[in-house]
């Protein structure tokens, strides 16, 4: 890698964004999403048909128990993919006008996954800023993993236990993500630098998409139960968000708290792109190019893998590494991390690749 770090980066960028603009890929494309959402909610609507349709069936209770953990379960699913689209309204990536943009991400993150808009921009933002530097990237500032081994020593009670053993817990941990956004979110709506009518409107239409799946669950299948299957969602909901944004950052070379690196080399040498499939662009929200997002992340979804083909040939002609890998690959990766991180005796387990060999540019 040493290679790629030495080298002259600074027109890098420049260059590459006149050739993507050149290709038309920076153009908006709200139809996609458009058609994409009604295809979200058309699902979502028939299976909370199909639930109503077993509650009241004649069926086993045990059959419709087990129908309505998979409904619960798909549900957590379609949540996901609504969470997904906010976070391309977020990016800009919907619409031209930025309040559409933002009224669509507002609706979709608060009333379709349950989430506060505020709360997702204000931390995704700082992580596009300073992907995967110390102190500064909020993605790797988390309560129950630590991503060095100073973090995790900070740490102390079940959150220290959970971080010695982090590698191992890490697939369980993926279906509490849910809950932890969740509180995260109902968290940040007491900030007072936003206003309060904008804070009031998300707490209450987080509200509503939180407690009407469970209203909605009791009246089919009893009050107990639904308990158990709001739960499932959310599980299932938390699953698919982390293990779709996890395998872009983590186990990358994490960038010393006060290094100065250029766009290109901070956006291009802290991610990791995902070998893409037509299932995997759709399951992971086109987080897959992750690259290609970091690099243009106003770029509508469809254009990533068009532009991820100009990357990698740009990066190849460059002499640029560029990581990418497939999806159990990388999951490999993050465990053999954490583990390296959560075990480790020591004041530093391994010698990061971005410490070793970077000259910041000051």
């Amino acid at each position: 890698m040493s290679a790629t770090l030495l080298a002259p980066l600074t027109s890098n960028y420049t260059e590459l964004l006149a050739r993507v603009k050149e290709a038309g890929l920076l153009k908006k494309n709200p139809s996609f999403y458009v058609i994409r959402l009604a295809v979200i909610s058309v699902l979502a609507t028939g299976l909370w048909v199909f639930g109503g349709f077993v509650g009241a069936s004649e069926l086993h209770d045990g059959i419709v128990i087990g129908v309505a953990f998979l409904i619960a379960g798909l549900l957590g699913v379609l949540g996901a993919q609504y969470g997904f689209i906010a976070h391309e309204a977020a990016h800009r990536q919907i619409f031209r006008n930025n309040k559409w943009n933002d009224w669509a991400g507002l609706l979709l993150s608060n009333l379709f996954a349950g989430l506060s808009y505020g709360f997702w921009m204000r931390k995704h933002n700082k992580h596009h800023q300073k992907p995967n530097q110390i102190g500064q990237d909020p993605d790797i500032a988390i309560r129950v993993l630590s991503f060095t081994v100073e973090s995790r020593d900070e740490k102390r009670g079940i959150e220290r236990w959970i971080s010695n053993r982090q590698g191992y817990l890490f697939p369980a941990l993926l279906f509490l993500t849910g809950f932890d956004l969740l509180l995260d979110s109902f968290s940040a709506l007491r900030r007072t630098d936003r206003p309060l009518r904008i804070r009031l409107l998300e707490f209450s239409l987080m509200v509503v998409r939180q407690t009407a799946p469970y209203v909605i669950m009791g009246l089919m299948f009893g009050w107990l139960w639904a308990i158990a299957l709001w739960m499932f969602m959310m599980m299932i909901f938390g699953f698919f968000m982390g293990a779709a944004f996890a395998p872009n950052h983590k186990g990358m070379p994490l960038v010393p708290r006060d290094a100065k690196l250029d766009f290109f080399e901070r956006q291009v040498l802290t991610s990791r792109n995902i070998r893409g499939s037509w299932l995997k662009d759709n399951l992971m929200g086109g987080l897959n190019y992750q690259v290609e997002h970091h690099l243009f992340p106003s770029m509508a979804r469809p254009y990533l893998k068009r532009a991820h083909d100009i990357v990698v040939a740009y990066c190849a002609d460059k002499n640029i590494t560029l990581v990418e890998m497939n999806l159990m690959s990388s999951y490999k990766a993050i465990i053999v991390y954490l583990n390296k991180v959560g075990l480790s005796n020591n004041a530093d387990p391994f010698v990061c690749p971005m410490v070793a060999d970077m000259r910041p540019r000051w």
